[in-house]
Parts: C-alpha cells; sequence; structure tokens
C-alpha cells in the first residue's frame, strides 16, 4: 500500500501539469451541449445506415466520408460519450505534442506546454458545433500526430510494438480523410523520404506507406464529385463573390485574413514571434542584426497591443447594440475608459487602418499595399529567423513554420475561408504551440534559461493562460 501511495504520489508530482489540464478542460467539457451541426448531424442514423449516408454525402457534399460517419455514430449515441472521448483524445495530444519534444520529461517544458494550450481559443470548436469541429480538426491533428509514431521512433533509435504500428495506420486513415491534416501528413513524410534518401539512410517502410496513403487520399479528395458539388452550394451561400476570384485574390484571402485571425486572438503568434526573436539575436555576432531583431520584438508588441486597444475602443459600439448591457455606457467611469482608448486609437490612423483590413472579412476595393506586405513579411521573417537559429542541418523548424503556414493559406481556395474562422487555424496553431517549445528548449540547451528566468517565464505564461481559460470557460458558460 505504501509502495502504490509512493509510485502515485510521483506519477502526479512528474505529470502534473496534464492532470490539472485535463481537469479544466473537464470543467468545459460539463457545460457544452449540442449545437450547430451537431443537432442535425445527430439525427442522421434517424433515417439512414451508416454506409447508405457516406455513399449519399460522397456523390452530393463530401468526401471526408471516414470522419463522417464516426461524427454521426458518436453524435447519435450520446453527448457524453463524445465529452469523454474529446477529453481523453485532447489531453492525450497535448501530451503527445509535448513528449515529441521534451523527450527528458524536463518539468518545465512540461507545464509551458500545457500552459500554451491554455492559450488557445478552445471556444471556437464550438464555431460549427463542439462535436462537428473536433472530430474534423482537432481529432485529425493529435490523429495525424500518432501517425508520425513509428517514424519518431526509429529517429531516436527505438522499436516500434506491432499494435503501436496498428493503431498508427488506423489513425493515419482517418487522418487523411480531411483536406489540410491530408496536405501535411504527405508533406512531411515525403520530406523525410528525401531526407532519407540524401543520407543515404534505410528507407522506413511506414513512411512508404504513409505517402502511399496521403496520395491515394488526396486523389479521393481531388476527385470526388460531392466535394465540386459542396464548393458550388458553399459559393453560393457563403462567398457569391468567390466564383469570380483568380489566383491572387485567392491567395490574398488566404494570407491576409490568416495573420488578422492571430492578431484578433493576440496570444499565440506574438508570443511565438517575440520568442524567436530572441533565439536569433542570441545566434549572432552582429550587433546590427541584434539591433534589427530587437525592434522586431517592440514592432509586433505594438501590433499586438494596439489591436488589443482597437478592441476595448470598439466595446462602445458593441455595448450599445446588446440593449440591456449598453446600460453600462451610462456609468461615468466605463465611458471615460472606453473614450479614452478611442482617442488612443484615433491618433494613429494609418495604423489603424492597416489593423482594419487584416481583420476584413473579404478583400477591400482598394487593397492596401503595406498590409500585403506586413503579412508577407512576418512570414518570410519567422523562416529565415528560424533557419538563423536551427541552421541548415535542422530544417525541421522551418519546415513546420511553412507546412503550419501552408495549412490555413489553403483555405483562401475555399468560399468558407471566413465561415470556417479560427476552427481552421488549429492546424497552424498546433504547430506554433510546437515551435515555441523547441524554442525554449533550444534556449534552455544553450543554458540562456538560468532559474530566475524560468520563474520569469512561468509566470508569465500562467497569467496569459488564466486569463485566455477565463475568457474561453466565461464565453462557454454563457452558450448554455
Amino acid at each position: 500500500m505504501e509502495l502504490n501511495k509512493t509510485t502515485l504520489f510521483k506519477f502526479v508530482r512528474q505529470y502534473y501539469p496534464f492532470i490539472v489540464f485535463f481537469i479544466l478542460m473537464l470543467i468545459l467539457h460539463v457545460f457544452m451541449g449540442f449545437l450547430g451541426d451537431d443537432i442535425r448531424f445527430s439525427k442522421v442514423l434517424s433515417n439512414y445506415t451508416v454506409l447508405d449516408y457516406a455513399h449519399m454525402r460522397y456523390y452530393e457534399w463530401s468526401s471526408r466520408m471516414i470522419i463522417e460517419s464516426v461524427l454521426i455514430s458518436i453524435s447519435h449515441v450520446n453527448m457524453i460519450v463524445w465529452k469523454i472521448l474529446d477529453l481523453i483524445i485532447y489531453t492525450f495530444g497535448v501530451y503527445l505534442v509535448v513528449k515529441v519534444i521534451n523527450r527528458d520529461n524536463n518539468k518545465f517544458l512540461n507545464l509551458l506546454g500545457v500552459l500554451l494550450f491554455l492559450m488557445y481559443p478552445f471556444h471556437e470548436m464550438a464555431s460549427a458545433g463542439w462535436i462537428s469541429t473536433t472530430v474534423f480538426y482537432s481529432w485529425c491533428f493529435i490523429f495525424g500526430l500518432i501517425s508520425f509514431i513509428p517514424i519518431i521512433n526509429e529517429i531516436y533509435n527505438k522499436t516500434t510494438d506491432k499494435l503501436v504500428y496498428v493503431v498508427s495506420f488506423l489513425c493515419l486513415v482517418y487522418a487523411v480523410n480531411q483536406e489540410q491534416s491530408c496536405a501535411l501528413i504527405f508533406g512531411f513524410n515525403f520530406l523525410y523520404l528525401i531526407y532519407c534518401l540524401i543520407k543515404k539512410q534505410k528507407i522506413n517502410k511506414f513512411n512508404l506507406l504513409a505517402i502511399v496513403v496521403s496520395v491515394a487520399s488526396l486523389i479521393f479528395i481531388f476527385t470526388c464529385p460531392g466535394n465540386e458539388v459542396r464548393v458550388l452550394a458553399e459559393t453560393a451561400h457563403w462567398y457569391p463573390e468567390f466564383a469570380s476570384f483568380g489566383l491572387w485574390q485567392k491567395l490574398y484571402l488566404g494570407l491576409v485574413p490568416t495573420f488578422g485571425l492571430m492578431f484578433e486572438e493576440k496570444i499565440i503568434f506574438p508570443l511565438f514571434y517575440v520568442i524567436l526573436c530572441v533565439c536569433a539575436s542570441f545566434k549572432t555576432n552582429n550587433k546590427y542584426l541584434k539591433y534589427f531583431l530587437y525592434l522586431n520584438i517592440v514592432f509586433i508588441a505594438i501590433l499586438a497591443v494596439f489591436k488589443t486597444c482597437m478592441d476595448i475602443a470598439q466595446l462602445q459600439n458593441s455595448l450599445g447594440a446588446m440593449g440591456s448591457m449598453s446600460k453600462l455606457l451610462n456609468i461615468p467611469i466605463v465611458s471615460n475608459i472606453l473614450g479614452i482608448f478611442k482617442s488612443f486609437v484615433g491618433l494613429f490612423p494609418g495604423l489603424e487602418n492597416t489593423m482594419g483590413l487584416l481583420t476584413y472579412e473579404g478583400i477591400p476595393g482598394s487593397i492596401n499595399i503595406f498590409t500585403v506586405l506586413l503579412c508577407l513579411y512576418l512570414v518570410l521573417s519567422s523562416s529565415i529567423f528560424l533557419f538563423k537559429v536551427y541552421g541548415k542541418n535542422y530544417l525541421l523548424p522551418v519546415f513546420l513554420f511553412i507546412g503550419g503556414f501552408l495549412s490555413r493559406l489553403m483555405m483562401g481556395f475555399t468560399p468558407t475561408v471566413f465561415a470556417s474562422g479560427y476552427r481552421a487555424m488549429f492546424f497552424f496553431y498546433a504547430i506554433l504551440i510546437m515551435l515555441i517549445l523547441m524554442l525554449i528548449k533550444n534556449l534552455l540547451d544553450d543554458g540562456r534559461i538560468n532559474d530566475k528566468w524560468q520563474s520569469i517565464i512561468k509566470k508569465v505564461f500562467m497569467v496569459l493562460a488564466i486569463l485566455n481559460f477565463l475568457f474561453v470557460f466565461v464565453i462557454v458558460f454563457v452558450m448554455y
């Protein structure tokens, strides 16, 4: 009995961040209920069999036959079934992301990984319905990551059990049924194959299998008649102007709104960019380049703070349109504070216009070239700074960033680019979280973070995570 208590205590002490994360997500899940598309999908099996529905959707709406079969089965049974599965899958996914980077099980990195996922705007997983959004996005990312376990084990000279191969294959089949996930899985597996060929290493059979499966899925996606039907229907419903757009307009829709959402969320991308610039500054002896990197930190901080000020200033209009909430504007201190923020934002009309265009849902009649250049600069500078930190011998972080960005850029080629919102950003957000952890681990390995700085970083991350979780909790609570 004493031995069991000691073992349990050690386990809790080592993995307490993930246990706390599970508890916090459990609190959120308690308040969740059927919403949006979940209601419609929950009734499907009352009129169809799974196979009949998949057949119908293939010709009339979607190539996501495997995922939708899971979706209608879970939503038909009970919301509680999804809640249990989502808690397990999401918590395991967070653990897996952290574990892939933090193989030494550093407690500091474990905590930061959990705090970073608490900074994600999880309420956006309700945008199409809790079940519908998670099975299409967060589950696909996590299952896609599981499919890489045999390759990750090979990289670290670990043997892979047969059961792990089976689970990884099943997860692979599920994940490639979603377009963004399939593109990422194919891209990273293909890059790993090229790497093995260049280094003249033994080709991993599971790597080849993943490429074959993802290519087959891409062909299936592009030839599915239902996808063409869906694009026409969604164009008419969500974005009629999309039908007349050419390549450059679609690239604009993929590029600019991506960073608009990043600044709307305000935490993860600015945090990534600041830490990246700090890491890059330690890797150079050129004082002018150091100053340039410091200016980038100030620049991204100004953009994030100014966007926050804009949002606060706009509360005056939001509250005025909310009926009973408009009474708050009659309180002198509230109206004065909002007025101060509005006056401050008004002092910088050029910056206000730029930030407004980032979050503009459409293509403005007169495109601000500075807005486009700003987004291109953030993409290119992030890639270059990552290369500066890790060098040509370790290009994975650069490929991760580019892959994550492209997974969102491709949304510009769909008429639901704005209707999908944050949920289509999940892959990019998860990759940014991985990169933040990799950068901090790089600082730890180089001895750049002492105990004092670890304490400061933990406190900053904790404040950001708590504030964001409380914001998410309030939104979820108000929903129900």
